[in-house]
């Protein structure tokens, strides 16, 4: 594995004192040494901008960002027009990784020649740490259009930015959209298209940290953004990439489905929100209860809506998670 190497860390942070510095230690502590860091403080109203200036003042590849409250797309934003590595990763402020983390998505990703390189993640507990890596897991690589299909289809990989190695020329003029939830599903398949080759490795070194104060541990009504997100993917790929249409549509389905689950479960009402759920449902759910790649939950949810809206909110609320 060549040494020379330089990767570009993002990480974008808004009032994680807590956690900041497990996330910040454990990328201190990689294997893989030759990094820059940019640490974008999205106008935090904790300590977490004094924590990220205590470690740059100890290390200079370490790039503090200081700027008003905007979001954690702009943040990444930011930092993706100034990075200078070959290789980028984003890690989430509140999360930890494996101290070999980088070493072995940049091995995998020169062995097999990929653009971007996966690894799976382990679910870490609000106040955990992460546990040793299990290394017997396979190596698959895939081209651009199965990686999109799999993501779609909910399979092994995932469409979060995060536990990934990318070659950085993969996001000239992308760039996360601002001021939406699923900023990543927003993007992820305009980057895959611009790969060659994806390789994934099933070891858990990225630890993802669930925690109840998340942006996406607390539901809103801000969650049905994933409806216009599915939307426009859709749409481009229905123009791009129509081999993968089936795939776009189940993860629309899936989208709907999960919005009004929801709504369901927290008795938050939005009537034009569970009407469009609605309309979409009846429209996609005949292409997912028929589609043999489509994964038993949603065939069985697809199932569910030919009972009628009522009978199906009723089974949602048995089903609290």
């Amino acid at each position: 594995m060549r040494q020379d190497s330089l990767i570009s860390i993002i990480v974008p942070l808004y009032n994680v004192e807590t956690y900041l510095p497990w996330c910040l230690d454990s990328i201190m502590a990689q294997s893989y040494q030759n990094f820059e860091l940019f640490l974008v403080d999205d106008g935090s109203t904790d300590d977490s901008g004094k924590i990220c200036d205590e470690y740059a003042s100890k290390d200079e590849r370490i790039n503090v960002i200081h700027q008003k409250n905007s979001g954690p797309s702009i943040a990444r934003n930011t930092a993706l027009d100034q990075i200078k590595g070959e290789y980028l990763t984003f890690i989430d402020s509140d999360d930890v990784v494996h101290h070999r983390y980088l070493e072995v998505l940049l091995e995998n990703m020169q062995n097999y020649g990929a653009d971007i390189s996966a690894v799976t993640f382990s679910r870490v507990s609000e106040y955990g740490k992460l546990g040793e890596a299990d290394f017997s897991g396979k190596v698959a690589t895939y081209n651009p259009i199965k990686a999109i299909k799999r993501i779609l289809y909910q399979k092994d990989l995932e469409n979060s930015a995060w536990g990934k190695l990318y070659k950085s020329h993969l996001f000239d003029n992308v760039r996360f959209p601002e001021s939406i939830y699923y900023e990543d599903l927003a993007i992820f398949y305009k980057v895959y298209e611009k790969a060659k080759k994806i390789v994934f490795e099933q070891v858990g070194l990225y630890g993802y940290r669930k925690r109840p104060s998340s942006i996406m541990g607390n539901f809103s009504l801000k969650r049905a953004d994933v409806l216009d997100v599915t939307d426009d993917f859709v749409k481009h790929i229905e123009l791009n990439n129509p081999n993968l249409l089936s795939a776009a549509k189940d993860r629309k389905f899936s989208a709907n489905m999960n919005i009004l689950w929801l709504m369901t479960i927290t008795g938050i009402k939005d009537e034009e929100i569970v009407n469009r759920c609605w309309g979409n449902i009846k429209e996609l759910r005949c292409s997912s209860l028929f589609n043999p790649q489509v994964r038993l939950k949603n065939k069985i949810g697809a199932l569910a809506s030919f009972l009628g809206l009522k009978v199906l909110c009723f089974l949602f609320g048995m089903f609290k998670e």
